[in-house]
């Protein structure tokens, strides 16, 4: 493979997450990479929904053109296709931010056809080429089940937050502008991932679970994504741990990403 393309979507609060995503990823990946960050600023909504700027890109530009000086990180601002699509929906103020949503509007901007999308609570632990090199000709996307959702909602429901994209295909069957809709339609537990799971269930190329480890670390681990946990011992509760909150980490016996951090 020459060239791998990402795509992450965020706000100021994702970017010590994509930091560390990023950082992972060059660690054991040395491939051309080109990076997209979807962006917007929805502050007039919440002070909190303010883009990344510029210095943001150039920080993760660093990062990336260190291992491969034709890496680049590309920022793309999403305002105007999320305000005339998505403002206002019923699941915009739902637990996970609107920014989650953007990818879902992947359709309105130019993007290659094959996209590596990846939630920035997301760490590489190998080389992510294997992932990319997948065949998914003829699928919408290749994803991983959920650790949960394959049990508690149906066999074949995937986790959102590492999807293998066939934006070619996509958009070939207006799959963005149909989870959209559904959006658009009603409040949905997990908004843009049930979204995802209705309308593309039928053209899943399912992954192994090292593309998206959910739990833990195995030896074979490629990427581990720091996802709300179920903790069933001693008490039942939920766990949600992410990569930047070095105290949690150590508190939990987790020291492997030490060198990143």
């Amino acid at each position: 493979m020459n060239k791998i393309n990402l795509m992450y979507a965020g706000n100021e609060y994702a970017f010590d997450g994509m930091v560390m995503s990023l950082l992972s990823i060059v660690k054991y990946t040395k491939t051309q990479l080109c990076v997209f960050v979807l962006t917007m600023d929805l502050s007039n909504l919440n002070p909190r929904y303010k883009p990344l700027h510029e210095k943001h890109r150039a920080a993760l530009n660093k990062i990336v053109k260190k291992v491969n000086k034709n890496s680049e990180v590309v920022f793309i601002d999403m305002t105007k296709a999320y305000v005339e699509t998505l403002l206002g929906n019923p699941n915009e103020e739902e637990h996970y931010t609107p920014f989650a949503l953007l990818r879902l509007l992947a359709d309105k901007v130019n993007l290659p056809d094959k996209v590596l999308y990846l939630d920035t609570d997301t760490i590489a632990l190998g080389d992510i080429t294997s992932i990319c090199d997948v065949d998914i000709e003829g699928y919408y996307i290749g994803a991983v089940l959920d650790h949960y959702g394959e049990f508690f909602i149906h066999a074949g429901y995937i986790n959102s937050g590492v999807v293998l994209m066939n934006l070619r295909e996509m958009n070939r069957h207006d799959v963005l502008t149909k989870c959209r809709e559904l959006i658009l339609s009603k409040k949905m537990k997990f908004h843009d991932q049930s979204a995802i799971n209705k309308v593309c269930y039928t053209h899943v190329r399912f992954l192994p679970r090292r593309f998206n480890e959910q739990k833990r670390r195995h030896p074979d681990t490629v990427i581990r994504h720091f996802c709300k946990t179920i903790k069933w011992f001693p008490l039942f509760h939920t766990q949600n741990i992410k990569p930047w909150q070095v105290d949690k980490l150590h508190k939990h016996n987790i020291h492997y990403l030490d060198d990143i951090v």
